[in-house]
């Protein structure tokens, strides 16, 4: 499969992220392994936030998956934070994260076609997302169990949108 005159490869692989540290470890993610361990200052502006976006849609999946979307709100995920130090990367608000999961929705439509079911809870989970508010619990009802449903399909995305990106930035 080509995606934008890039060979992707492994696209029916495991791909599991860790929702524990504690008990679990990723697995399958060699590509965002590589994407993460980048060094930062090589990268345009433009290549910097698309890794941040990326990077951003992963924690917020560590988090909602570890302590539902209450933790996600908690624990800031929702807002922006900017590097800490030149090796670490911006972490992007709701919206930014939201807009990435759009673009994966799309990376999703061309690179997994046969998916339709996915792509569509996908979508779906990400507009409840953007619309949830921090200080309204009701709207955590239900929305971490329609997350969980997707959390594996997120997870082949990022690995495989990091595939991209590697490939497009000649990160070997």
């Amino acid at each position: 499969m080509q995606y934008k005159g890039i060979e992707l490869e492994g696209l029916d692989k495991d791909v599991k992220m860790a929702h524990s540290r504690f008990i679990e470890t990723d697995e399958g993610t060699d590509w965002i392994d590589k994407l993460r361990s980048v060094d930062k200052q090589t990268l345009t502006h433009i290549q910097f936030h698309e890794v941040s976006a990326l990077n951003s849609v992963i924690n917020m999946d560590y988090q909602i998956c570890n302590g539902g979307l209450s933790q996600y709100f908690c624990n800031g995920y929702d807002r922006y934070c900017k590097p800490c130090h030149e090796q670490d990367m911006e972490q992007l608000d709701k919206d930014a994260q939201c807009d990435m999961l759009v673009e994966l929705g799309t990376f999703a439509r061309e690179v997994f076609p046969e998916r339709v079911v996915e792509r569509q809870e996908l979508l779906a989970m990400q507009e409840d997302l953007c619309e949830a508010e921090e200080d309204d619990e009701e709207e955590y009802e239900g929305f971490d169990e329609s997350y969980y449903e997707v959390s594996d399909f997120i997870a082949l995305l990022c690995e495989t949108y990091a595939q991209y990106l590697c490939k497009a930035y000649g990160i070997a």
